[in-house]
C-alpha cells in the first residue's frame, strides 16, 4: 500500500500497561537488504495513534523508539525481535524510499502473544506484502473477518467524504459480530481503523458500548471512547468548547454572539495545504462579512520563531481577522482535532453547524445553504 505521507503523521503513546505478555516476531524480508524496516502502528488519523503501546527489545540492527511505538530493523534479511504486548494490536510494517520522498507499507497484521512468522514481500511497483508463515489466533480472526466486511469496505473510500449510511451498515454488522464476541480486540481495532480512515459517526459509540468488561478496562479502549465522548460533544450539532489560549486570551460562546456565523481555521506554519487556502479564505471573508459571517484562525505554534513564522504568512496574504496561538495546546484536547486544514463553522449560539478537514467547496455550500435560511 503506497503512502506518501507515511511519515508526517507522528505516532505518540502515553499510559501503564499491566499485565504484559511476551511476543517474538520472526522477520524475513528478502529484497530490502539495503532498507531500513519500520514496524508501528497503521497509518491513522483523529489521534488514534496516541492509543497504541507496546515494548520491544534493542539489539544490535533493532532500534526502538520508545516514544513513538516504533521499531526500526536496519538493512538485513533477516531478523527476531521480542518484546511485550498487553493485549492484541495491528501494526504495520514499511520503508522509506528517498525516491518519492515517502514511504510504502503492508496492509495491517496483528501483533499478540507468542511468535509470528512474517515474510515480507516487494511488488513490482515497489508496495509491500506479507506471508504469514504461523499460525495467530487474532490474525486468523482478522482475515476471516475482513473478508466478511468486504461488502461494506469496498463502499467506503479511506480519507475521503462518505455516506454515513455506509458506515453506519458496516458499524449495524459489528455490533452483531460483537453480541457474538464480546471479547474481540480485532472487532475493536476495526472500530478504531474506521474512525481514523473515515471520520466520526455515532454508530461507533453504540459498537463500543458491547465490548466485554476485559476490553473496557484496556488502555486503549478508555482512551479511543474519550476521543469518541469529544468527538460526539463537537461534532455537527454539539457545542463549541471554550478554549484557553493564555492569561488574556480565550475563545468562547460571547465570541460568537455578534456574527449570523463564524469559520473557525484551524492551521500550522508545516501544514501547505493550510497556507495554500488563505487566499481563497480570505476571498470567502470579502463575500461573506457583509452578511454577518466572522472568521477566526487559530494557529497550532507555540515556538516563537514559528509563530513570528506565522505572522509573517498572515501579514502576506492579508489577513485581517483574529488570530490565536493554540500555545496551550487546547484545541486538539478539547475538539479532538488531528490535523490541518480544519474549518469549523459556528452560529452565533455557540452551535456547530459544519466541521470540515481542508475541503472549503464543502464549507461554503454550508455557509450559503445557512444563511440562506435565516
Amino acid at each position: 500500500m503506497k503512502n506518501t505521507a507515511l511519515f508526517l503523521i507522528i505516532m505518540l503513546s502515553h499510559g501503564i500497561f499491566a499485565q504484559n505478555s511476551q511476543f517474538k516476531i520472526e522477520l524475513y524480508a528478502p529484497g530490502y537488504e539495503k532498507d531500513s524496516l519500520f514496524i508501528s502502528p497503521p497509518m491513522s488519523g483523529g489521534n488514534t495513534q496516541k492509543i497504541y503501546g507496546f515494548t520491544a527489545d534493542s539489539g544490535p540492527s533493532i532500534t526502538v523508539m520508545k516514544d513513538f511505538n516504533t521499531i526500526i530493523v536496519k538493512k538485513n534479511r533477516n531478523f527476531t525481535i521480542s518484546g511485550e504486548i498487553p493485549y492484541p494490536q495491528p501494526i504495520a510494517i514499511s520503508y522509506y524510499d528517498a525516491k518519492i520522498n515517502g514511504g510504502y507499507s503492508t496492509q495491517p497484521l496483528f501483533l499478540e502473544k507468542g511468535t509470528i512468522n512474517v515474510e515480507v514481500k516487494r511488488a513490482a511497483d515497489n508496495n509491500m506484502d506479507y506471508i504469514l508463515h504461523s499460525g495467530s489466533p487474532a490474525n486468523t480472526e482478522y482475515k476471516a473477518m475482513k473478508a466478511q466486511l468486504k461488502t461494506y469496505d469496498d463502499k467506503l473510500k479511506p480519507f475521503q467524504e462518505n455516506d454515513p449510511k455506509d458506515i453506519e451498515a458496516k458499524q449495524a454488522f459489528l455490533q452483531k459480530y460483537i453480541s457474538k464476541n464480546p471479547g474481540s480486540y480485532v472487532a475493536f481495532w476495526e472500530i478504531v481503523s474506521d474512525f481514523s480512515q473515515y471520520s466520526f459517526n455515532t454508530s461507533y459509540l453504540k459498537s463500543l458500548a458491547l465490548f466485554s468488561p476485559e476490553v473496557q478496562k484496556t488502555f486503549s479502549y478508555k482512551e479511543f471512547k474519550k476521543m469518541m465522548n469529544t468527538e460526539n460533544s463537537t461534532n455537527v450539532g454539539g457545542k463549541f468548547p471554550e478554549i484557553i489560549f493564555n492569561e488574556k486570551e480565550k475563545l468562547s460562546a460571547r465570541d460568537f454572539s455578534g456574527s449570523s456565523l463564524t469559520l473557525i481555521d484551524y492551521w500550522s506554519t508545516t501544514c501547505k495545504p493550510c497556507i495554500q487556502d488563505l487566499p481563497k479564505l480570505v476571498t470567502l471573508y470579502t463575500k461573506y462579512k457583509s452578511q454577518g459571517v466572522n472568521f477566526i484562525s487559530v494557529t497550532d505554534e507555540k515556538d516563537p520563531k514559528r509563530i513570528e513564522t506565522a505572522n509573517h504568512i498572515l501579514e502576506k496574504n492579508q489577513v485581517t481577522w483574529k488570530n490565536y496561538f493554540d500555545i496551550l495546546k487546547e484545541f486538539p484536547k478539547k475538539l479532538n482535532a488531528a490535523g490541518y486544514p480544519l474549518q469549523i463553522l459556528v452560529d452565533s449560539n455557540g452551535t456547530i453547524i459544519a466541521r470540515e478537514m481542508g475541503a472549503l467547496d464543502t464549507i461554503e455550500t454550508k455557509m450559503q445553504n445557512y444563511l440562506s435560511k435565516q
